[in-house]
């Protein structure tokens, strides 16, 4: 029976994308191997354990398009199973490192847990997690949305509509392609929002987003219900606004459950305790060690960090779990006769990467919590393809701009430390217009295909410089030589892309195609190849 309050647990699944099949290894694709490792396949389990008991309920799950085009992509899948492979090695010989004590323990405890790693992604998904959401999509357990393109700042491109749709293609195309359908929602990276946005989602065939919390309390006119409904806007699309008191009973790093002693320190992973030729070069990027995603610490409270503990943690997450779904239960009770009685619903929205990468029992947590909220009368937990589809509220409103970035606007990403590059973005801009302009006229089949490439190829170029997530890092001095590294290169890609397609529009003139060479063109074509069958 279909209970009168609905949660939108929602986890945003984005990388940026990152990809060098030149290299053995390449620590930034590390970001990819943790997320799939730590993140993305113990939730997997989760949602097949929850399944085979018949738990109900699901969680919504946004894919990102540069992680959608990485888990597909064969030389990264086959890197994955590379790392998967390595830690296991590693596991074993912690296992034969220690005979007796809590270091033992925790030993056998990660060797168990990496076996059981390794097993669900070669042999129960047959390394295919797309093909998995998409089955626990089927089953009842996820419902999948999406993110736009790259996973621009989208506030910061109001003023040009051609990439806002050139990434919205992507988006629609790229989704498409991976799920067989096209998505129904999507989530704005950084939960960016300008007036006027929602439009070009109605293009699109969208029917819902998700805001940050003023986004919509500060929406003309004023909601009725605040953030506890979905509010329709004057396209016709549906939005809703994070519901604040969920989220900082995760986030908050003062009093958010996963900052409780008992859990897993994240700090202190034994990359920095153990010698470099024990842990191999495989586990160093130069100088620096990797984290080994084998932790023996937990959180404590102190410098003096005590041993982990993970049936005391596993026993705690279920208190946590139930501590959240009765707090929601109190909310929705005291919501839903002010509402029509069944209209009231809670968006609590996540990275999903905070599951399982940041809190390490963060996977245990979505378990627990689904298994205590089917006992509820009160809430379910919900898909929002259901959800977003009717208001509460009868009125239309337009959302503000907003994002849920430090600040709750656009100082993150758009800052002194980062402002040089948006004029960077319009010339790149204006190249491809440019050149789009120099081949209207010309005749030639072959020599308009191979400019289509060009073009194409510049887009690529184009919306990978704009992802949202090289701002961040330069604001967060979070490895920011690599940021401005591939703002670098693909700026400079587009202008090499340029000046070599001129020099081919002229030499065409004169010669064969298959007499001119494109070194360029086939170099990025093969490294930045991101929506490669999506352009």
């Amino acid at each position: 029976m279909s209970r009168p309050g609905k949660i939108l647990f929602l986890l945003h699944a984005h990388l940026p994308f990152v990809r060098h099949p030149d290299y053995k290894r390449f620590y930034e694709e590390n970001w990819l191997f943790e997320a799939v490792t730590e993140s993305y396949l113990p939730l997997v389990q989760s949602m097949r354990r929850l399944l085979e008991k018949g738990v109900p309920g699901k969680l919504n799950l946004s894919v990102s398009p540069p992680l959608i085009e990485m888990l597909r992509d064969e030389s990264l899948v086959s890197k994955i199973s590379g790392h998967l492979q390595r830690q296991l090695e590693l596991a074993e010989r912690e296992v034969a490192r220690f005979k007796d004590g809590p270091q033992a323990t925790l030993a056998r405890f990660y060797l168990d847990r990496q076996r059981a790693l390794v097993d669900t992604w070669e042999n129960r998904i047959g390394r295919d997690l797309l093909g998995e959401f998409k089955s626990l999509e089927i089953a009842g357990k996820l419902n999948l949305l999406t993110c736009v393109g790259t996973h621009p700042f989208l506030p910061a491109y109001q003023s040009d509509p051609a990439s806002i749709r050139m990434h919205l293609d992507a988006t629609v195309a790229c989704f498409e392609s991976a799920f067989g359908r096209k998505p129904e929602g999507v989530w704005l990276p950084e939960c960016g929002y300008f007036p006027g946005l929602e439009r070009y989602l109605a293009e699109y065939g969208l029917h819902y987003f998700f805001l940050e919390t003023h986004g919509v309390l500060l929406a003309s006119p004023p909601p009725k219900y605040g953030v506890f409904t979905p509010l329709r806007t004057p396209s016709g699309l549906y939005c809703m606004g994070r519901e604040q008191a969920s989220s900082m009973e995760v986030w908050s790093r003062r009093t958010g459950y996963p900052g409780h002693p008992e859990y897993r320190e994240f700090f202190k992973d034994i990359a920095s305790e153990r010698e470099r030729a024990y842990l191999g070069e495989y586990f160093y990027s130069g100088d620096t060690p990797i984290d080994t995603g084998f932790k023996y610490y937990r959180i404590t409270g102190s410098e003096q960090k005590e041993f982990y503990r993970p049936w005391n943690a596993m026993h705690l997450v279920q208190d946590h779990a139930r501590l959240f779904v009765a707090n929601r239960e109190a909310t929705l009770s005291d919501l839903i006769p002010k509402m029509g009685g069944n209209k009231a619903a809670l968006l609590c929205p996540y990275d999903a990467e905070l599951f399982g990468h940041w809190w390490f029992e963060g996977p245990l947590f979505l378990e627990a919590m689904l298994e205590r909220a089917a006992a509820s009368s009160v809430l379910e937990f919900a898909g929002a393809d259901e959800v977003m589809t009717s208001s509460a509220d009868p009125d239309a409103h337009e959302p503000a701009f907003s994002s849920w970035g430090e600040g709750g606007f656009a100082s993150v990403w758009i800052n002194p430390e980062t402002e040089q590059y948006y004029p960077q973005s319009y010339r790149m801009r204006s190249r491809i217009d440019l050149l789009k302009g120099k081949i209207s006229s010309v005749q030639d089949t072959d020599v308009r295909s191979l400019m289509d490439r060009y073009v194409r190829q510049m887009e690529r170029e184009l919306m990978l410089f704009q992802a949202s997530d090289w701002a961040f890092m330069i604001h967060n001095h979070s490895t920011e030589g690599y940021a401005r590294r591939r703002l670098e290169s693909h700026y400079l890609g587009v202008e090499s892309l340029f000046g070599e397609a001129c020099v081919v529009l002229a030499e065409s003139q004169e010669k064969n195609l298959n007499e001119i060479e494109i070194p360029v063109l086939t170099e990025l074509e093969s490294n930045d190849n991101i929506f490669k069958d999506c352009l």
